[in-house]
């Protein structure tokens, strides 16, 4: 395999963002990196449909940058459940977001990300370093856990965080004590969990998704359809996305190492909300980040000069989803008829 990795991005919007994403990340990591695997949801946020093709046009003729574009058939969001369709539905399956790249790499590893995100240090090569160091069971490397959520992180009950998530190990009833006793943003659904039987890693612990690097070949033996663990970007019932998957992995003896992402990189840093997450809803917030994002650009990587493709290839998939829309409705319209 090569010495290099690839790179999975989940475009859900956010096109200028995106290109912040990729050009910073080039900038300080791009002699580690081949491919970039850039997957459009089937739904696009205040229908920024033409999102994509600013992306794609912006690096059509970029030679340092390799954008592999899929587009999943299913748009499954963030609450995936069905475990045993993941096992035999592969369409379905890599319609999960960053499954299709973690399927398709030929790589050792490959590295997860946000596409909003702004990078000032090489952190994939730092990582790769982190790699070489650990030991034969580490599966992940990057930010983990989210203790700003967790009832035993230091905001809170100041018992663990993202350094020593292997040593506090709580029993099941000190675990819900804990979490009873902090009214933090998701506490019933971290009790949920732990009453489930995911007690540690705890129910907020994770490999971070905003830039995580993957063993490949130890995810693809223990995680479906290979083995019986839900996929990295499936929720599973977890409090969010990747957290089953990482409690899984940690309960099958492998370890993931701590990075500060913020060490490395800025997370939603043209969204005042600090969030990135207000703008899926807030055609405000969202249209403002943008602007800010494309301001970035011209005043640091120059003037974003647009080509014809952008709205040729927007105009073409415009048509293809109002057909399928229209396949859609009509089908639901005979179906309703007939069962009458």
């Amino acid at each position: 395999m090569s010495k290099k990795v690839d790179v999975s991005i989940a475009f859900y919007g956010k096109p200028y963002q995106a290109i912040v994403t990729i050009k910073t990340l080039m900038k300080h990591s791009g002699a580690h990196i081949d491919k970039i695997y850039f997957s459009r949801e089937r739904k696009q946020p205040h229908n920024d449909y033409i999102g994509i093709f600013k992306v794609v046009d912006y690096f059509r003729n970029d030679p340092d940058v390799q954008l592999i574009v899929q587009y999943p058939y299913h748009h499954l969001g963030l609450g995936v459940m069905d475990i045993e369709r993941a096992k035999v539905d592969k369409r379905w399956r890599q319609s999960i977001m960053y499954q299709y790249a973690l399927e398709t790499t030929d790589k050792k590893y490959l590295c997860i990300m946000h596409n909003d995100m702004l990078y000032s240090g090489d952190m994939i090569g730092d990582m790769l370093k982190e790699f070489e160091a650990g030991g034969p069971n580490l599966a992940g490397v990057g930010s983990i856990g989210q203790c700003w959520s967790c009832p035993a992180g230091p905001a809170w009950g100041n018992k663990c965080n993202s350094n020593i998530y292997q040593q506090y190990v709580p029993s099941v009833e000190e675990a819900l004590e804990i979490t009873a006793a902090y009214a933090t943003p998701r506490q019933k659904l971290q009790m949920e969990v732990i009453e489930r039987g995911r007690v540690h890693i705890l129910p907020e612990c994770r490999l971070n998704e905003y830039c995580a690097l993957i063993d490949v070949d130890k995810y693809r033996l223990e995680t479906v359809p290979n083995g019986n663990i839900g996929c990295y970007g499936g929720n599973w019932g977890g409090v969010d996305t990747a957290t089953v998957w990482s409690h899984d992995m940690y309960k099958k003896g492998y370890v993931f190492k701590h990075l500060c992402l913020e060490d490395y990189a800025l997370h939603a840093p043209f969204d005042k909300t600090g969030s990135g997450t207000q703008a899926n809803t807030s055609r405000d917030i969202y249209e403002n980040a943008e602007r800010n994002a494309k301001a970035y650009i011209e005043q640091h990587f120059g003037a974003i000069r647009q080509t014809p493709y952008v709205g040729l290839a927007n105009l073409f998939d415009s048509v293809k989803r109002n057909a399928w829309l229209a396949i859609i409705h009509t089908y639901g319209f005979f179906k309703r008829v007939l069962g009458k």
